[in-house]
């Protein structure tokens, strides 16, 4: 009978640790692995000699892909940035003789791993490396070859991946589809990250070599230079040089934004859509000053990282010791024991100064350099056609934009064993995400298009602007998790809708229910639809199948705002959206009556001066002339006191 009970027990053992590490491996493995690591799509064949191609820097030969495409994936666009070359503006590529065999995706940029990043990983590790400067490229295999006649070549449309400018990876996704059912040449790149790609500090400015190396950010120059390789070679993949979209999502849509802004991109691009992006930048002081210091001083600049590496390193004893080293060091000799140090220790160190939500930090970026950027905040730039790069534009969020990072913040949920999600509150949450969302949608979407739209009409230029909403929210929900409520149409849903691809969606595992996948694909097929076209003329209109939808430009009045959604939800559909920055003083008053204190002033200073889109809009006097029932005048060093 005892052995009976032992027998039974470890059979029971045996069947728990095979579940649990099942719905572990789901979580980790399954998305990490699979979708984000090495997607099926990238997996190569053999070198095709179809695949030959030419560029400034030597032949390369890629593979066979899904689609009827050709793939190349690592190509190098410009030389590592480590050791002496870190904190430099990019160098072009070095030359090579032999056929470089371009059949692997390079490592991402180095970042510390997070469920957001895109990687491959786990949590507390630094993934990635500085060798990184590489792209991808998806062409069909009917493209023209060396082609001189333009309407042979085809439009390209090069993808700037999303992640805060802190994580991500332009392998987490495959261009097949897109490039195959659109019949475009599709690039996706990758570009410095964190602290190592957004870094202003007198040290480098004072002893660079060229111009651009006195620029704050690397990782925008990285950008830029890969879109110079791009205008060079890509007609030797069948792509034209004088067609090239923009796309990209998040902080990808936010560089698009700086791409905008940047004489140094002009003539480099010719369409831009932007996903759930933001007009946010910084100035040198915010970039650079200390968290006490009087005037702008960031807890995340790059003074307050030195100070961490700097103790870190057992250099200072403390943070007073180590400010002192970093004012009184010569700038050659700071610069040098900043490259000696590895990369991750760097990493470490700003992660160590930071406070964390969500599993992403902060750090100040888009510097307004005057080199890259120019001194005045977009919003600013956007009133005269002829101060940016006015080409056409897509802005679009989804409508519970804010949920994909709530679901994250143990403020909002607690996930069981790191699988099971619980909303602590639904009502709060429900209220907090819809508050969030619409300042997405006010300062992301309706104020640049407002913007954009009021200075073309100015000059009577074409108004081609468009903006959307994505609101596709039919996720898998049961007894275990409820996604719908949980993440709903979160920032992020749409990136596989318009790439066409369902691996896994987002960070969370089975997100999708396969009674939608019919939905699902509908949606998928008119979004790339849509977006294919828009890259053919500048116009998504009713897609490159004529047969969707119309998709009106923006507008003051009537309908002016593209809703995608399921056919349940009422399918795609003009509406007419106003969201204004003066609105969402309402929103927040509303709701803030519903909260103790300590969280009403935590809203008003997420809303007012820390969120992504809000701090070219909103200033420090601003927030403290507004009446906040209570709250405490913002100061600095007070920052974590409202997250």
């Amino acid at each position: 009978m005892i052995k009976s009970r032992w027998a039974l027990t470890i059979l029971i053992t045996v069947i728990s640790t095979v579940i649990i590490s099942w719905f572990y491996a789901t979580f980790d493995r399954g998305i990490y692995d699979i979708r984000y690591h090495t997607p099926s799509a990238f997996i190569p064949q053999k070198a095709d000699p179809a695949t030959l191609r030419a560029t400034e820097s030597g032949p390369v030969i890629g593979f066979n892909g899904l689609e009827d495409t050709h793939i190349w994936l690592g190509i190098p666009y410009a030389k590592p940035p480590k050791g002496d070359m870190r904190w430099l503006a990019p160098r072009p590529s070095a030359l090579w003789e032999e056929t470089l065999e371009a059949l692997h995706p390079e490592s991402p940029c180095i970042q510390p791993w997070t469920r957001l990043s895109g990687v491959y990983g786990s949590e507390g590790i630094v993934v990635g490396d500085e060798d990184c400067l590489y792209l991808n490229i998806w062409a069909p295999r009917s493209a023209a070859v060396n082609s001189a006649q333009t309407e042979e070549q085809l439009p390209v449309m090069v993808w700037i991946h999303g992640g805060s400018n802190l994580v991500g990876s332009a392998t987490h996704l495959s261009g097949h589809k897109l490039a195959g059912t659109q019949q475009v040449v599709f690039v996706s790149i990758g570009y410095r990250l964190g602290h190592l790609g957004n870094f202003s500090h007198r040290a480098f400015r004072n002893t660079g070599e060229i111009p651009l190396d006195a620029s704050a950010n690397f990782g925008l120059l990285d950008i830029i230079t890969a879109l110079s390789w791009v205008k060079k070679n890509i007609a030797n993949f069948g792509g034209d040089n004088e067609n090239i979209t923009l796309f990209g999502e998040s902080s990808g849509g936010r560089n698009i934004m700086a791409m905008i802004a940047s004489p140094l991109a002009e003539g480099l691009f010719h369409k831009a859509i932007i996903q759930s992006g933001s007009m946010r930048t910084e100035s040198i002081a915010q970039a650079e000053n200390f968290s006490d210091d009087k005037i702008d001083g960031y807890f995340s600049s790059s003074n307050e990282l030195i100070a961490q590496l700097f103790q870190d390193l057992l250099i200072a004893s403390n943070r007073k010791e180590a400010k002192r080293d970093i004012q009184s060091i010569g700038d050659e000799n700071l610069a040098g024991v900043l490259r000696k140090q590895d990369a991750s220790q760097i990493v470490t160190a700003d992660l160590r100064n930071q406070f964390v939500r969500a599993g992403i930090h902060q750090i100040p970026q888009l510097i307004r350099d005057g080199i890259v950027l120019p001194k005045k905040p977009i919003p600013s730039l956007l009133a005269f056609p002829t101060d940016y790069n006015n080409v056409p534009i897509i802005l679009g969020a989804n409508r519970d934009d804010a949920k994909s990072y709530m679901a994250f913040e143990k403020e909002n949920v607690y996930w069981y064993a790191n699988i099971f999600p619980r909303i602590r509150d639904n009502s709060k949450y429900s209220r907090r995400a819809m508050l969030r969302s619409l300042q997405t949608h006010a300062l992301a979407v309706e104020k640049p298009a407002e913007l954009f739209a009021k200075s073309r009409l100015d000059v009577d230029a074409p108004m081609n602007v468009f903006t959307y909403r994505f609101d596709w929210d039919e996720l898998q929900s049961n007894s275990l998790w409820n996604l719908t409520e949980l993440i709903g149409a979160g920032q992020g849903l749409e990136i596989e809708f318009v790439f066409g691809e369902f691996v896994s969606g987002l960070s969370i595992p089975n997100l999708y229910d396969p009674v939608t996948e019919d939905s699902r694909d509908t949606l998928s097929e008119l979004m790339m639809n849509y977006w294919g076209n828009f890259a053919y003329s500048g116009s998504p209109n009713d897609g490159r199948t004529m047969d969707q939808p119309y998709w009106k430009a923006w507008s003051v009045k009537g309908n002016n705002t593209l809703l995608l959604d399921s056919e349940d939800g009422g399918g795609a559909r003009m509406h007419e959206r106003r969201l204004k920055i003066e609105d969402l003083t309402k929103h927040i008053q509303l709701f803030s009556k519903e909260l103790d204190q300590h969280q009403r002033c935590k809203q008003y200073a997420r809303a007012f001066l820390f969120s992504l889109q809000s701090s070219d809009f909103w200033d420090e006097e601003y927030y403290n002339r507004i009446p906040f029932q209570g709250c405490k005048i913002y100061k600095k060093q007070n920052f974590k006191l409202y997250f």
